[in-house]
């Protein structure tokens, strides 16, 4: 059954009037049907809707300061873990074959300098003295003093020789094994142009640690020399091959005798009184 309710409505002319509007069952149900249709699109399910997910480029635009700081941290890594391995292959390329290669060849080196140094037994050698008599040509403070002298006896023909002794230098011409023999010898050297004077001279008394083949070569040198010191005229040279004799007695192997070898070689022709004069001084600063 349908209501019918009155509804007043207010004339313009101020009259009433009563307009009756009917209302039914399924007008009532159709507006209920809409009203819950609105409210179902009002009501929205949040639990069908997905999160909205934030980038990292949105934090980065938000924080430009961070964003600095992690580009240059990552920069410096990498820039340092670039350099750091191009630098470690450059070593390791350059380094170690040059190590390798010194070691290869320093090694045999070092074992072989052993070797010979264990092989050779060093002993204690006197050098006895040397007893002569020397020609003198002057005695000087400063070698550079004797200059003049030596000129003029290089002029004469007349060799010469320095020994130090006690901060002093003596400029010596000639040696012989007695006085006379040394008088004469001066004498027919400066034949009345220079002034040499004749004095008894002999060679310091030293030890010195020496391989036992060098001492042993040592000894036929000190014999040597008191043999040829002997001769009757030393204005001539001795006879080479007896001086390549005791040079090849000589040891391979040397640690303080070459100078006095190689002095023995290099004085071959020249007048015996110098030969021995300079064999002399070589044999006295042995050390």
């Amino acid at each position: 059954m349908t209501k019918h309710k009155p509804h007043i409505a207010k004339d313009s002319k101020g009259t009433w009037t009563y307009k009756v509007h009917t209302s039914s069952k399924g007008d009532s149900a159709e507006r209920e049907s809409a009203a819950s249709l609105e409210n179902e699109q009002e009501e929205i399910d949040f639990t069908t809707l997905k999160p909205v997910k934030s980038t990292n480029k949105d934090k980065l635009k938000r924080n430009p300061i961070w964003k600095a700081i992690l580009i240059s941290g990552l920069s410096a890594i990498f820039v340092g873990s670039t350099i750091g391995f191009f630098l470690f292959r450059m070593f390791v390329q350059v380094d170690t074959p040059t190590s390798a290669e010194n070691s290869s060849q320093t090694t045999p080196a070092v074992s072989q300098t052993e070797k010979e140094e264990t092989s050779l037994d060093f002993v204690s050698t006197s050098l006895d003295s040397l007893e002569t008599y020397i020609i003198q040509a002057g005695i000087f403070s400063d070698q550079e003093n004797a200059g003049p002298l030596i000129d003029t006896l290089s002029s004469l023909g007349i060799s010469t020789v320095f020994f130090e002794r006690e901060e002093e230098f003596y400029l010596m011409a000639g040696v012989a094994s007695s006085e006379d023999t040394a008088q004469a010898l001066a004498d027919s050297l400066s034949d009345g142009q220079a002034e040499l004077y004749v004095k008894e001279w002999s060679t310091q008394t030293n030890e010195i640690e020496l391989t036992e083949a060098e001492s042993e070569w040592i000894t036929m040198f000190q014999a040597f020399f008191d043999e040829q010191i002997q001769q009757t005229d030393l204005t001539q040279p001795i006879a080479d091959e007896e001086i390549t004799a005791l040079v090849d007695k000589a040891p391979d192997e040397v640690n303080k005798v070459d100078e006095l070898i190689t002095s023995l070689t290099e004085m071959q022709g020249e007048p015996a009184a110098y030969q021995l004069l300079s064999w002399m001084k070589v044999y006295d600063e042995l050390s």
